[in-house]
């Protein structure tokens, strides 16, 4: 049997930055590849994999980022965004973060009763 995919409306991988002059970018990609998260981590950028629903709803507004090179070696083109769009791709994620956070400090006190 073949593996399930991912529902359409959801991305794998977000990419978010700051440029050297403080222009904020970021991108989508589809497909979760070291290729691509190292190259993302060559460059500074925040990488947000595999979010929940509500994250994922407001990254989708990024555009798609490009891929460039095979293999290993690769080199990503991650559009300029507005700003507003960074913060709040950010913002979510944070949120998301905390909430996950304490379901499982509530779990891990459920027990350790």
């Amino acid at each position: 049997m073949g593996q399930k995919s991912e529902p359409p409306e959801f991305d794998q991988v977000y990419v978010l930055r700051l440029d050297g002059d403080g222009t904020a970018c970021g991108a989508r990609f589809a497909v979760l590849r070291d290729s691509i998260v190292s190259a993302a981590m060559d460059v500074g950028c925040r990488i947000l994999i595999r979010q929940p629903p509500e994250v994922s709803a407001l990254a989708r507004k990024l555009p798609l980022g490009y891929v460039l090179g095979t293999g290993k070696v690769v080199k990503l083109l991650i559009p300029r965004i507005g700003s507003s769009l960074y913060r709040q791709v950010l913002e979510a994620a944070r949120i998301a973060r905390i909430h996950e956070e304490a379901r499982i400090a509530a779990a891990i006190s459920m027990t350790v009763h």
